[in-house]
């Protein structure tokens, strides 16, 4: 895995990534260093699943976030980011706060379902799962 290639490190008030009309924006209100990270199809090419981005915040690694961007299947989304998770278990096993995001095009009923993967997300892996319609802004 070349994280090098993989990466784009800035310490910009705004980092965002837009694909098929859903978005996720980090206000970078502290101006940390923060490495957006291209996971499908750069960090892991093979036919793995896996989630379309992560932003490791701080040089060390304090704080990550996985980002999944999904049409309506959260169950594959919540698959492809607890894979992730798994493959880079090495790499960020000493960040203690660590966030998932799934930004979808519309949540499917019963939301029930989506209250279960938030408690297997923190129960397996002590992550914090939030799932979204379209965009989520989140603070660092």
């Amino acid at each position: 895995m070349d994280f090098k290639k993989c990466s784009k490190i800035n310490n910009n008030k705004i980092i965002s990534t837009y694909e098929n009309h859903k978005a996720f924006i980090i206000n970078n209100v502290g101006l940390r260093i923060i490495s957006k990270v291209k996971v499908d199809g750069c960090l892991i090419t093979d036919d793995r699943i896996r989630c379309d981005y992560l932003f490791e915040i701080d040089e060390p690694i304090r704080k990550v976030i996985y980002l999944e961007l999904k049409g309506k299947n959260i169950k594959h989304g919540y698959k492809q980011l607890k894979a992730t998770i798994g493959y880079l278990k090495t790499r960020h096993s000493k960040v203690v706060k660590r966030f998932a995001y799934i930004i979808a095009s519309r949540v499917p009923k019963p939301r029930g379902n989506v209250r279960e993967l938030k408690v297997k997300m923190k129960r397996d892996y002590n992550i914090r799962l939030f799932v979204h319609i379209r965009k989520a802004e989140v603070a660092v």
